[in-house]
């Protein structure tokens, strides 16, 4: 039997559409913001979490403070999860390296097209959206998705 290696992949909650200090500024919206709260409260006791790796970007950073303090996991900060830096490939590499029990968050387009890819077709990756995808030696496999809903 293959060992299976979990890890999850995370977009960043709504985010503000503008912010003074540029993209990198940009901050979770009170909706985005309460939306993954729900969400990650919901998800913890399925997360087994040792450690929330996250862009610097404000809404990534944001949305992994919220992830750790469900789960009590340490919060990594990672360059390499900015927008634009890395293939939807190189992302799943990235993840595969970083062990079990590690969410990546990041944003969009990346964490679609590594989501896609891992499911084998084209999969919706709306704010907030926490995946779940399984690592073995043939590849990478999406388990489930979850996203936030709107109360």
């Amino acid at each position: 039997m293959r060992e299976r290696v979990r890890v999850y992949l995370v977009r960043h909650g709504k985010a503000e559409r503008e912010a003074a200090g540029g993209d990198a500024a940009r901050h979770l919206t009170p909706e985005g913001r309460a939306l993954f709260f729900a969400l990650a409260g919901a998800l913890a006791g399925r997360l087994d979490l040792s450690r929330v790796v996250t862009s610097p970007f404000s809404r990534a950073r944001q949305t992994a403070e919220i992830l750790a303090a469900a789960t009590g996991a340490r919060i990594v900060e990672n360059p390499d999860l900015v927008p634009g830096h890395l293939t939807a490939r190189d992302l799943l590499a990235f993840a595969r390296s970083q062990g079990a029990g590690v969410a990546l968050v990041g944003h969009n387009p990346e964490m679609a097209d590594a989501v896609a890819l891992a499911a084998g077709h084209g999969q919706k990756v709306q704010p907030g959206a926490v995946a779940a995808v399984d690592f073995a030696e043939d590849g990478a496999e999406l388990a489930w998705i979850e996203a936030p809903e709107k109360e």
